[in-house]
């Protein structure tokens, strides 16, 4: 990839101009040309209208990254610390590209996916976000969290995480965490102060994450650091009714031993011994009937 080319578009390599280069290579090398001269938005107007009506015009791919290039004129003089790619040290540079790290911020989230400590360090090292985001608003330490990578969840939360963030459906990293059974993350993460009653956007929390998966350890560590055992939802369940709905017998009893109420409804009038009776979870209905 062009070098100069790297730097307009401040290393975000997803946009590079892969047709323009391919297919038109002299009117690329035109544009980097007058990039930093006065002529440069002279030559986009050109490229970019016909004014003489004899021009076929460039393929939609083309005539794409042409445009998005047009757009960062204006931007070439931005501050030097805005361009992550062109502080980072030489041997950080040469690391990213033989392992051919992704120099973005997609690559950030995929190298969280990945569990690769190393690259997520890189990354953030070299100006990139910590709570970066992907389309559904995670965050890199939810994705750790979610999967269960402590490791890289404690050195995210080191280098600034937001433990509080939530995502497009509300939901924070500890919700994650409490989803999946990380009782070493979810212990993490109630250890830097996550709120262990945050509610999603439906008014969940993480117990009833744990609850509803059948989480006993992940439900018992909630619960010992405040967890609100009687806590109720938008659609009326509680942690309580989550268990009992998916049978899971020992978290039942477990929130129950905490003074978790059982007669409370859900929105549609049933109670948690009525969701176990339907679903046929008869030792659930057994241990909500105390017989």
């Amino acid at each position: 990839m062009n070098e100069k080319l790297l730097k307009i578009l401040r290393g975000r390599v997803e946009k590079y101009p892969h047709a323009l280069e391919k297919q038109y290579p002299r009117v690329l090398n035109k544009i980097l040309e007058l990039w930093d001269t006065g002529g440069i938005e002279a030559c986009f107007a050109e490229l970019m209208v016909d004014d003489r009506g004899d021009r076929a015009g460039f393929p939609p791919a083309v005539a794409s990254e042409i445009f998005y290039l047009s757009t960062l004129v204006g931007q070439q003089a931005a501050p030097e610390k805005d361009d992550p790619w062109l502080h980072i040290p030489d041997d950080a540079k040469q690391e990213i590209k033989e392992n051919n790290i992704q120099f973005s911020r997609e690559g950030l989230i995929k190298a969280a996916e990945s569990g690769s400590a190393r690259a997520v360090l890189l990354l953030l090292n070299s100006g990139f976000g910590v709570d970066t985001r992907d389309e559904r608003q995670w965050t890199p330490l939810m994705i750790s969290a979610s999967n269960g990578n402590e490791e890289l969840a404690a050195l995210l939360i080191k280098n600034g995480a937001g433990i509080h963030h939530k995502d497009a459906a509300g939901y924070t990293a500890l919700h994650w965490a409490a989803f999946n059974g990380a009782e070493k993350t979810v212990r993490l993460l109630l250890a830097e102060r996550a709120d262990v009653n945050a509610r999603s956007n439906h008014g969940w929390t993480a117990l009833m994450q744990a609850a509803m998966r059948g989480h006993i350890s992940v439900a018992t560590i909630l619960l010992d650091s405040g967890a609100d055992v009687n806590i109720v939802s938008k659609d009326g369940w509680t942690p309580l009714y989550k268990a009992a709905a998916n049978g899971h017998l020992e978290v039942v009893v477990l929130l129950l031993g905490k003074g978790a109420d059982a007669s409370v409804k859900c929105s549609d009038g049933t109670t948690a011994l009525d969701i176990a009776r339907k679903n046929k979870h008869e030792k659930t209905v057994a241990a909500l009937t105390g017989k």
